[in-house]
């Protein structure tokens, strides 16, 4: 049995603007989080790459917009999926330059 689709729970509607779904742990939940990719684009400004970028600059930059639990279990998945989607933003965002 498969779960519901992304963004079908209480808290973001499918597809929402400015909502970004990560995986999270091992049973994989969807989450939506609002102004990941402002996150993002600071920590590109910063010069924090996915690598360089620290768990607790990852999970205290996007507690500063979403709800993330106070757990410490909780909070090392939470990094996990924010440096691997970190990781895909950058690529995108080279992959974008390539092309101007």
């Amino acid at each position: 049995m498969s779960g519901p689709p992304p963004g079908s729970g209480a808290c973001c509607p499918p597809q929402a603007q400015g909502v970004t779904y990560v995986r999270i742990g091992s049973q994989g939940a969807v989450v939506g989080m609002i102004g990941l990719e402002a996150v993002f684009q600071q920590l590109l400004a910063m010069g924090r790459g996915p690598e360089v970028a620290t768990d607790e600059e990852l999970v205290g930059m996007a507690r500063s917009l979403n709800w993330i639990p106070s757990n410490p279990r909780v909070e090392a998945e939470y990094a996990s999926a924010l440096r691997a989607a970190y990781a895909s933003f950058v690529a995108r965002q080279e992959k974008d330059r390539g092309r101007a």
